[in-house]
């Protein structure tokens, strides 16, 4: 009875159809429709979905149904692979000076914090750039990373909108970006031989409705502005509050020219929205979550090589 319902015309149609505009939800460019936006998130998800109900066609002999999903998948896949950055040959490690930074907020210590707090120091990050930072996580964070980020750019606030910037190099400048009235940290971090980094850290309110996601689509401009403006090397981190594949992402990074440091895609339904993005001046060796020792995912860290160093220095 199976077989003889999806061999139905009709249904078999609408199946097809609805398999294509799923895939053509996801690839092209979503309404800002809330509904819409939310499916397009997951779709990862709705890849792998595809794929299993390619299988499933498969051995019912559904041939068009078949074919219809898995080109869907082939097609998400070269999407995938168009806008972000994924590529099978890793950078190799050289002589050049390196930057390990971690990203994660006070709401992700939480739970845990002394040991969230001593994985931090023990990831061997130069680097951590902490969102959601309020006046008793100053004090509490201020204390336990001096010894071994003795330079800190502090932004703290009564809301979500606090952040941090612990080093163990020099934080020669200090800015504050206001964009749409949410402050967001800039440093300018002094690294060994002579280099010096720009550092955004960057957080918002989640896009639940088409006014806050218009309000994210304007900081992003507004920051992807500021970071043209800039002949530095930088990298921008924080919870940008939405995926890696996301138009209002793939926007960012292309008028800003950055570079993804995700590498691989998560099939989790809780699609990661945190991220650090880096110029060109960088090369991404590694990208990792953070975890605590209770395995409890606290943050991300990823490794930067300037691939640029041996130019600037000849000339």
């Amino acid at each position: 009875m199976l077989k003889d319902l999806f061999q139905n015309r009709i249904f078999s149609t609408s199946l097809i159809a609805g398999m294509l505009a799923l895939t053509a939800l996801c690839i092209l460019k979503t309404p800002d429709v809330m509904i819409l936006k939310r499916i397009s998130a997951h779709a990862i998800q709705i890849m792998i979905l595809l794929l299993g109900a390619g299988l499933f066609f498969f051995l019912l002999n559904q041939k068009r149904l078949l074919f219809t999903a898995f080109g869907c998948v082939a097609a998400l896949c070269l999407h995938f692979k168009r806008v972000a950055n994924i590529n099978l040959v890793q950078p190799v490690k050289t002589s050049e000076p390196t930057l390990v930074i971690a990203q994660t907020s006070t709401s992700d210590l939480a739970e845990h914090w002394q040991t969230s707090v001593e994985s931090l120091i023990q990831s061997k990050a130069d680097i951590l750039s902490i969102l959601e930072l309020t006046p008793d996580w100053e004090e509490l964070l201020t204390n336990k990373l001096a010894e071994d980020y003795p330079y800190q750019a502090l932004n703290t606030q009564i809301d979500i909108f606090g952040s941090a910037i612990f080093s163990k190099y020099p934080v020669i400048r200090i800015d504050t970006l206001e964009l749409r009235d949410v402050p967001q940290l800039k440093t300018i971090i002094q690294l060994p031989a002579g280099l010096q980094t720009q550092i955004y850290s960057f957080n918002t309110n989640p896009p639940l409705f088409r006014t806050s996601l218009l309000d994210l689509r304007i900081q992003l401009k507004e920051l992807s502005n500021d970071i043209e403006l800039s002949n530095m090397p930088c990298i921008a981190t924080g919870n940008f509050n939405l995926d890696q594949f996301a138009d209002e992402i793939q926007d960012f990074r292309a008028s800003s020219k950055l570079l993804d440091s995700r590498k691989t895609m998560s099939p989790s339904l809780y699609t990661p929205t945190n991220h650090i993005f880096y110029s060109k001046s960088f090369a991404c060796l590694r990208f990792s979550n953070l975890y605590d020792t209770a395995t409890l995912r606290i943050g991300i860290i990823g490794e930067y090589q300037f691939v640029k160093y041996r130019e600037d220095t000849a000339n």
